[in-house]
């Protein structure tokens, strides 16, 4: 999903940082159960032996990108590693009581509201962008999507190697409240806010 960084612990809040910290664990315990030792996981995942050692002792907060290749490598999807929950059936929901999955420590925070492992994995996120902050995504699974839909602020959307006879031809889309768009992420992608108040948008991620 995203390019490997890390951000130590106290710039996550007290929620995230209990989360991560059982995703840490989860982690550990996954890896243990598939008799792996730190150094086959790093190799099987691309991820630094230092940062799944920083994870599992609950002194990292890894990139969604990391927190997905390292899923991958542990033969289980990624909302079974941050142990999401479902959503109850005609159930309202207040979005504030998710604890982020991501955080990077300026107010930004993305969370992953509902997900679906079935034939076609599918994910509903939250995401609230701070002024001038960015997050750029590595390429996902061929045939890989999402929906993006921006309730406030203004979202810049930048897509590496657009694809040709695309309205955007140099890949940059700009999203402003109300906006909506199709994103084939199958290539490298980032979201960029460069309005000076928050985005705050929702993700439909569809993965073959």
């Amino acid at each position: 999903m995203d390019a490997e960084h890390a951000l130590r612990t106290r710039s996550a809040t007290p929620r995230a940082t209990e989360l991560l910290r059982a995703v840490g664990s989860r982690v550990r315990h996954l890896r243990l159960d598939r008799h792996l030792t730190l150094d086959e996981l790093s190799a099987r995942s691309g991820v630094s032996r230092r940062m799944i050692t920083m994870l599992e002792s609950g002194g990292a907060n890894v990139s969604l990108g990391t927190l997905d290749k390292l899923a991958h490598a542990l033969h289980c999807d990624f909302a079974t590693l941050v142990a999401v929950r479902q959503i109850p059936p005609l159930t309202p929901e207040q979005t504030r009581t998710v604890d982020p999955v991501w955080e990077d420590g300026r107010g930004s925070t993305a969370r992953l509201l509902h997900a679906d492992s079935g034939a076609r994995v599918t994910e509903l996120w939250q995401w609230q962008l701070m002024p001038q902050a960015r997050y750029e995504a590595d390429a996902d699974p061929s045939g890989s999507e999402e929906i993006l839909l921006v309730h406030s602020g203004q979202l810049v959307v930048e897509v590496a190697g657009a694809a040709t006879g695309a309205t955007h031809p140099d890949g940059h889309y700009e999203l402003g409240a109300g906006s909506y768009l199709r994103l084939p992420t199958d290539t490298p992608y980032a979201y960029v806010n460069t309005g000076r108040s928050v985005a705050r948008f929702v993700r439909l991620i569809l993965m073959p």
